[in-house]
Order: structure tokens, then C-alpha cells, then sequence
């Protein structure tokens, strides 16, 4: 297998460099996203030119970010739940592809899965719903999981990806339901069997007018507390938002 370049570009956007395509998930891409800033590293470190894929894992504003969605470019192939195309092949996008769980895309060496995702399916109470998803990333001697937002749920088990992009927090200083915190990351860790993992979901996005404190930067190092006490086989490669790591 060649070498994975992987950019962490913050919450939940992660720049995959596989088999000679880019793929980026979740992008946001702006200094701030309705009531959150961006205290991490600045997303304008990362090349937006080289992006060749584009996979969004549900609808809510920290994942489905239109504005960030207008950075890119439009040769992307953006990959979509069902019931997000219209909204993105009006932004100029001219392959947007709509899966439902279970449903693959083929781009050139990468095949991309549709898993599924234990998260509300709403954008904003009242919206249309529209079913999270996960995704599994995969080549003939490779494989990565991008849950989006989720809890767990029994079919992880199935998954046995190489790598992981553990989910591990949120944007603020509590976490609603339909997400991991470290504990349950550790928990999912078990279920999947991955390799090696990598935390994403934390050190990026907070409300204005709230004190930073400690749930930016210590999700990470109780994750890999977390995974020590179930003595779990698993490296954890901590990349810091704005950071690059090749595996």
C-alpha cells in the first residue's frame, strides 16, 4: 500500500490523500459558522485547489457549511445523503452524487461507501429530515471509516477499517446526544477493530462568549486513556487541527 497523507483541517474536516485522489470530509473552511469562532489552526493552511472529492455526512451547519462549500472547487465530486443534491448542484457543483446506506461511488482508485449514523436528522427543528451517514473509504489494500456525527451503533462491528477518524467532542463545553465523547469513542474503538485511529471532532469550533475551557484540548488525551484501560490494539496518532500526519 502506498503512504496515506492525512491533513486535519478541524472538527469534522479531515483531507485524505489516497491512491492519488484528495478527499475532504465535512468541509468548513471559514473563521467562524453561525454562533461558533475557529480557535484552531486556519483552515486557509490547506489547499483547497487539490480537492477531487467532496463527501458530506448529514445536513447540520457545522458539516453541510455552504459557504465552505463555495470554497472549493467545482470540478469536485460532492457526495451526498439523499435529499442534499439539489442544494449543492446549485452551488455550480457538476457531479453531485445522492447514496443512501449501502450504496457505493467509485472515483477512480477509491471506492466510498455509505454506512449508517445514529444522529438527528434534522438541520434545524421543523426542517425536512434527511438521513446522516457515514462513510467507508476503500482501495484494493486500503481502508478508512469517517462516521460524521454518531452514536454507536451494533453494525460498527462490521466495518474492520484500517484507520479510523474517531470522533472524540463536539463544539462547546457540553455534548448533546448523537455523539462520542471519549469514553464511547474508546467503545467504538473496540467494536471496529481499526488499526489505528485518529481523534477529529475536537480543538477547532467554540460559541462566542463562552471561556474556552479544558474540552479543547483534553478529549484527545482521555481517548487515548480511554483505549489503554480496555487494552485495545490500536495506535492513536493525534494530529493537531491545522496538521499533517503520513501513515
Amino acid at each position: 500500500m502506498g503512504e496515506v497523507r492525512i491533513t486535519y483541517v478541524g472538527h469534522a474536516s479531515v483531507s485524505l490523500e489516497v491512491a492519488g485522489t484528495t478527499i475532504l470530509t465535512d468541509p468548513v473552511l471559514t473563521a467562524r459558522l453561525k454562533h461558533l469562532r475557529r480557535l484552531g489552526a486556519p483552515a486557509a493552511d490547506f489547499d483547497r485547489s487539490t480537492v477531487d472529492v467532496v463527501v458530506i455526512s448529514h445536513q447540520h451547519h457545522d458539516h453541510f457549511h455552504v459557504a465552505s462549500l463555495k470554497l472549493l472547487p467545482r470540478t469536485a465530486h460532492v457526495v451526498v445523503p439523499r435529499g442534499l443534491g439539489a442544494k449543492v448542484s446549485g452551488l455550480g457543483f457538476a457531479r453531485v452524487t445522492e447514496v443512501v446506506v449501502g450504496e457505493s461511488v467509485v472515483h477512480d482508485a477509491v471506492t466510498i461507501t455509505a454506512v449508517p449514523a445514529d444522529h438527528d436528522d434534522r438541520r434545524h427543528p421543523g426542517a425536512p429530515r434527511i438521513q446522516p451517514l457515514g462513510f467507508l473509504l476503500e482501495t484494493a489494500d486500503w481502508s478508512g471509516y469517517f462516521p460524521g456525527d454518531t452514536d454507536i451503533y451494533p453494525e460498527m462491528a462490521d466495518h474492520d477499517p484500517e484507520l479510523t477518524l474517531i470522533p472524540i467532542w463536539g463544539w462547546g463545553p457540553t455534548l448533546g446526544g448523537g455523539h462520542l465523547d471519549p469514553e464511547r469513542a474508546a467503545e467504538a474503538l473496540e467494536l471496529l477493530g481499526s488499526r489505528i485511529a485518529i481523534p477529529i471532532h475536537w480543538g477547532t469550533l467554540w460559541p462566542y462568549h463562552v471561556r474556552p475551557n479544558d474540552r479543547l484540548v483534553d478529549p484527545p488525551l482521555e481517548l487515548i486513556a480511554a483505549v489503554g484501560e480496555r487494552g485495545l490494539d490500536v495506535e492513536i496518532i493525534v494530529v493537531p487541527p491545522g496538521a499533517t500526519t503520513t501513515i
